[in-house]
């Protein structure tokens, strides 16, 4: 039986997408790692303002492409990363009616808020085998995540 979406790692760990531990990070909000080596946060809106600043050092390296940004987050030497970008893709994509559509080239600009949480959030989707109404429950703790990121020193810079 598949588990429930709050017995997944990544819910209980409070790491709604999967970091992994690094030595060399110290996360702000973080405990510590668990027994696959994803690390433990204390909040659900540490473990998204985790994922901008990754978001941020991937722009500081010209990685700003939604297509780019999961091709570095999943690698395809661990992840199936074309369904992954489809997914990601699909879950950001408004109904037909909208103007706005994205594809593997949507640049992120992470002066965009909405944007920002609407990747994160879609991230959280393939990341947690969440359904619309969970990763909906989720948004606060993205849009947190996104501040507390963004108030930080020269985040812009």
């Amino acid at each position: 039986m598949d588990k429930t979406f709050d017995q997944t790692l990544a819910y209980v760990n409070m790491n709604p997408l999967n970091i992994r531990f690094d030595r060399k990070t110290n996360w702000f909000g973080s405990r510590l790692k668990d027994r696959k080596g994803f690390v433990q946060f204390a909040a659900f809106s540490y473990g998204y303002r985790a994922a901008v600043m990754i978001l941020r050092s991937y722009a500081k390296r010209n990685v700003r492409t939604i297509g780019e940004i999961i091709e570095t987050w999943a690698p395809r030497s661990e992840n199936d990363t074309e369904a992954y970008i489809n997914s990601v893709l699909s879950f950001m994509s408004p109904r037909q009616s909208e103007p706005f559509t994205v594809d593997r080239e949507t640049m992120i600009d992470l002066k965009n808020r909405d944007l920002v949480v609407q990747l994160l959030l879609a991230m959280t989707r393939v990341e947690m085998g969440a359904n619309h109404a969970q990763v909906a429950k989720m948004r606060p703790y993205a849009e947190l995540g996104y501040d507390l990121a963004a108030t930080t020193k020269n985040f812009f810079a």
